[in-house]
């Protein structure tokens, strides 16, 4: 959602700040889990439920944050809507030229043909990339992060 709001300009330091933020909270997780800190048997429900707090902020905050741009305006072809998400979330100005990038996003992707995925495997494009998804993805499967 942030990446998606934000400005273009903005949308890739959005990107990587959620990513970092999610590192960070990982990392905060297992060093909160250690034995000295809340991985004791007693304090493991104050541990567990401790992911509940950011989980019941967000669920309190969300009805408050207005729906994408890019997908009022590509997906429901509300530009009022657009507009008034824009005016919103980045303040009061002159965002046409935001609105006239989703645009041509939205008809780049009406020329765009979506392949099946025995299709994507097929074509010699976006294999390398494929081989790249595939194996990081077994990485971080097997690395056992994920069971921590």
């Amino acid at each position: 959602y942030v990446g998606e709001v934000s400005p273009k300009k903005l949308r890739g330091f959005a990107n990587s700040t959620a990513s970092f933020f999610w590192s960070l909270g990982k990392a905060t997780g297992q060093i909160a889990g250690q034995r000295e800190l809340l991985g004791s048997q007693s304090l493991w429900p104050v541990l567990m439920a401790s992911c509940g707090i950011p989980a019941l902020v967000q669920l309190l905050t969300l009805p408050f944050f207005p729906e994408s741009p890019p997908y009022l305006l590509i997906h429901k072809g509300d530009q009022q809507g657009c507009k008034k998400a824009i005016r919103q979330l980045w303040g009061e100005g002159h965002h046409q030229a935001e609105i006239d990038d989703i645009m041509k996003e939205k008809a780049t992707m009406k020329n765009t043909k979506i392949l099946s995925v025995l299709e994507l495997m097929k074509e010699p494009a976006f294999r390398w990339q494929l081989y790249m998804i595939i194996i990081l993805s077994a990485t971080v499967q097997l690395s056992g992060i994920s069971a921590v």
